[in-house]
């Protein structure tokens, strides 16, 4: 009877194994299926990599490492991983409260001296943690971007952000912040004596053998990186200019090998719970999600917003949904339709642009789209699509804020001030726009 038994587990423990590698079989052949959907129009460029518990069932590249150069990515080209910094950043700080080195109950000033008594007896490394601190973006600041390659250490950014206006008062409400996370860089460096990298290698790189993971400086030289790339309202693929600097709270380079040891390190030591997280700028974009029964999906691509496009069909499957056909990026569709039927044509085909996009109809979209402009030196038509989101959201404190941004780039200080004076008129603590019109007044 014992024998039996045994049988039987061992025969129920193979049909187990044998249904998890057929189901992983297909969803390897069907993100395959769609990755050559994404390549066909050209609109994928980067490494996808799916793992069951940790070993890979699907690795593939596509694109070019240098669209202009036309070098292909391989699985071995590296990436930048953009806000996928904050995953380490995060995993050292709660190292550091299992160690007995801090607590996240602790006030900051406890650490760093970069605010007065008042306002950093406030802020908790928890808050910082969450995002519920006030702090900002030091990616907005104009002290930052006037010279992005003098921000060499940590210090360099908390010099800067301690000049930064806190958004709203310490624990009373959360905005995403990259700011919050060099601070917590900093924190980090003063517990350990340690520089942030040296943490970085030490708790992580060296022991994990992450030998593709590295914390680059502008101006240090790395081979087989690939290079961050504009897709032109038109569609044509050009080499980004922008360089950027790392921080705890983004910008190293990796492959997806590497984020799967990472992610193994995570899932075998709980230091931090993920779930999905996603980094990147407009020339980037990485995704590392963590999905049901031991699948982990790791993206890294040198367009902006591809690798979320794909992690979005790729939800679908993975449910048994049916998913959109890849295709032009939503940007590009808005663009041609501003630029044929105007701000109106626009309003008209929004909502539907949205829901074909998998979208929430919210001013983020808009707001996206037209800053794309703006920074593609077409500022009137980013001001048109500025001025129809205050139309269509004009509770959104934001959108005025844009707008008012918009006007200041454009020398209309007039306009400026006006839409500056409507941020303060419904928000009154708002620093940023106080800050502005004191600039404008002068």
């Amino acid at each position: 009877m014992k024998n039996f038994s045994v049988k039987l587990l061992a025969s129920a423990l193979f049909i187990i194994t044998f249904c998890n590698s057929i189901m992983a079989d297909e969803y390897a052949e069907k993100l395959d299926k769609l990755m050559r959907e994404f390549d066909e129009i050209g609109m994928f460029s980067g490494t996808v990599l799916l793992a069951k518990d940790n070993v890979p069932v699907f690795e593939k590249s596509y694109g070019y490492a240098d669209w202009e150069k036309r070098i292909p990515n391989t699985t071995e080209t590296l990436f930048r991983i953009g806000s996928l910094n904050k995953m380490f950043t995060h995993s050292m700080i709660n190292q550091l409260q299992n160690e007995g080195k801090l607590k996240l109950s602790d006030p900051l000033n406890k650490y760093l001296d970069i605010y007065p008594e008042e306002t950093g007896s406030k802020i908790t490394i928890q808050m910082l943690v969450e995002m519920k601190a006030g702090l900002g973006d030091y990616l907005n600041d104009p002290a930052f971007n006037n010279d992005r390659s003098k921000f060499k250490t940590v210090n360099d950014f908390l010099e800067l952000i301690k000049n930064e206006p806190l958004l709203f008062e310490p624990g009373t409400s959360e905005r995403y912040s990259n700011s919050g996370y060099a601070v917590l860089g900093g924190v980090i460096e003063k517990v350990t004596g340690k520089s942030y990298a040296e943490n970085l290698k030490e708790r992580f790189l060296d022991p994990l053998g992450m030998t593709n993971t590295h914390y680059k400086l502008i101006g240090e030289k790395l081979d087989n990186t690939a290079t961050g790339t504009m897709i032109t309202f038109s569609g044509n693929k050009i080499n980004s200019k922008m360089e950027e600097q790392p921080s705890p709270a983004g910008g190293m380079f990796s492959t997806p090998r590497d984020l799967l040891t990472f992610d193994s390190e995570l899932r075998k030591t709980g230091i931090m719970s993920l779930g999905i997280r996603a980094g990147g700028t407009q020339v980037w974009n990485a995704i590392l999600a963590q999905m049901k029964d031991g699948y982990t999906l790791i993206i890294t691509s040198n367009f902006g917003k591809a690798s979320e496009e794909v992690l979005a069909r790729f939800q679908k499957i993975f449910k048994g949904d049916p998913y959109p056909a890849p295709g032009i990026t939503m940007e590009m569709e808005m663009y041609k339709i501003l630029t044929e039927s105007g701000p109106a044509g626009l309003k008209k085909n929004l909502k539907q642009i949205l829901e074909n996009n998998d979208r929430e109809y919210n001013d983020m979209h808009l707001n996206f789209f037209g800053y794309q402009l703006m920074q593609s030196g077409k500022l009137e038509k980013a001001i048109e699509v500025f001025r129809l989101n205050t139309e269509l959201f004009p509770e959104v404190i934001n959108v005025w804020d844009s707008l008012a941004e918009a006007y200041m780039n454009k020398g209309n200080s007039q306009l400026a001030i006006e839409n500056y004076k409507k941020v303060l008129e419904m928000d009154p603590g708002n620093k940023n726009a106080a800050k502005m019109l004191e600039k404008l007044s002068k």
